[in-house]
């Protein structure tokens, strides 16, 4: 009997390395291979067209174990041996875990997925249907001269339409997701004008702190720590948390940075309506509790992914505390997923972080039932510096640890700071100095 059980945990054992092997057993990535690494969205884009049909549930759960087999496959299969990539890698592993999860809610929609408005799905084979979107579509996402209108068939922007979504603004699944208030004019030319802006002065931030953060004596992208030992107590703890702080502007400016990017290419390329493009953050100016922060001021990109892969079943085994607590365990599992990928350690601070969050937010629904008010005013924000910046710097600490903090997130050869300002700062140092 002890042989067969051995039998079956080696043969388990292969079937797990075959799809997660060993880092030393991984390929180096290359460009060459890079289409290998992310073919598993082909798959998964093939099932975004299938939630987007009728009567195709079956098909959904059948090809749900592929699509799940192939993002594991292709993103452990090769590996990045540069430590100062790690931030591509860790993002690398997170497109994979979010596929995962958007195919598991796709798989099991049985319904399919409904914009807003919309009574029930096309058909697969619907030989009166135009091959191309309708015009009124057409004028609402890609305007009425959009290149994408004229030349993708309908299939194919279906799938990209639900493939690509995040918060479901406009879905069935998103008609719940809290959305900030616009702080962009929505006439098309000032929009532009006001998002240029907007990614000049947070690529300008960024390129600021990611500078400071490499000369900090013992970063690199092998290891590092935010508590630097040679200094006293005081100051130690006042320079962890000035790095603490701007490492979560640097995670705030980055996600900004991208949605901002692709806001541009949809309003100046494809003719979008700026009223598709939302802010993807809210104020954290105006934070006055956990709840304000999580569920408001930081970005809400991954909230229905955090539901599908922990939020609903945390929900069904123990009602709303089960689903917040298990919401923030999948968030702290997603961010260690990417960072696994890139060939770290797994480190449960970064959970406890979350968990934490989780707690925190707990509690303030119980004050508020036990005094009808609710967490806010000085207070409330001495209550979120506790969890977020007191007990957020173990979480800080573990990523600096493991290289994150003397990775690359700006290439050097894009970065104005290194590039122009500080050799000009040494060029006037030296010609002032007195000889």
């Amino acid at each position: 009997m002890n042989e067969t059980w051995n039998e079956i945990y080696f043969a388990a054992v292969l079937a797990f390395r075959e799809f997660i092997p060993p880092w030393k057993d991984r390929e180096q990535l290359t460009w060459a291979r890079l289409p290998q690494a992310f073919l598993y969205l082909i798959p998964y884009f093939f099932m975004a067209y299938l939630v987007r049909r009728q009567g195709t549930h079956l098909m959904r759960l059948l090809l749900l174990p592929t699509v799940i087999a192939m993002a594991l496959r292709c993103t452990f299969r090769y590996k990045n041996e540069d430590p100062r990539m790690a931030w591509y890698e860790w993002n690398r592993g997170l497109l994979a875990l979010f596929v995962i999860a958007k195919s598991i809610d796709f798989a099991f929609a049985r319904e399919g997925r409904l914009k807003l408005g919309e009574q029930e799905l096309r058909r697969s084979h619907n030989g009166d249907a135009p091959r191309h979107i309708g015009k009124e579509r057409a004028a609402e996402l890609l305007g009425r001269t959009g290149p994408a209108a004229r030349i993708l068939p309908r299939s194919v922007f279906d799938a990209l339409e639900v493939g690509l979504t995040m918060r479901g603004i406009g879905w069935d699944f998103g008609k719940h997701v809290p959305l900030p208030r616009s702080t962009r004019p929505l006439e098309r030319r000032a929009f532009i004008r006001a998002t240029v802006k907007d990614i000049i002065l947070t690529q300008l931030f960024i390129d600021i702190f990611d500078t400071i953060t490499k000369y900090l004596p013992g970063v690199t992208a092998t290891g590092g720590t935010i508590f630097l030992q040679g200094l006293p107590p005081l100051q130690r703890y006042a320079v962890s948390t000035a790095l603490h702080i701007g490492h979560g502007l640097l995670i705030f400016a980055g996600v900004s940075l991208v949605y901002d990017y692709l806001s541009l290419v949809g309003v100046l390329f494809f003719h979008q309506s700026p009223s598709l493009w939302p802010p993807i953050h809210g104020s954290l100016l105006r934070v006055r509790s956990l709840h304000d922060l999580w569920a408001q001021a930081w970005h809400q990109a991954f909230r229905y992914t955090f539901l599908t892969l922990a939020g609903f079943g945390g929900k069904w085994l123990a009602g709303g505390v089960g689903m917040v607590m298990s919401c923030f365990l999948a968030s702290g599992l997603f961010h260690e997923f990417g960072l696994v990928v890139a060939g770290k350690e797994f480190d449960m601070n970064v959970v406890i972080f979350f968990l934490l969050q989780a707690i925190g937010i707990l509690l303030e629904k119980a004050f508020k039932a036990l005094t009808g008010r609710k967490v806010g005013g000085p207070l409330g924000l001495i209550w979120t510096a506790l969890f977020v910046v007191g007990f957020g710097q173990k979480c800080t600490e573990s990523w600096f640890n493991r290289g994150i903090g003397g990775a690359i997130s700006i290439p050097p050869s894009l970065s104005v700071i290194r590039l122009v300002v500080l050799p000009l700062i040494r060029l006037v140092i030296r010609y002032s100095s007195p000889s």
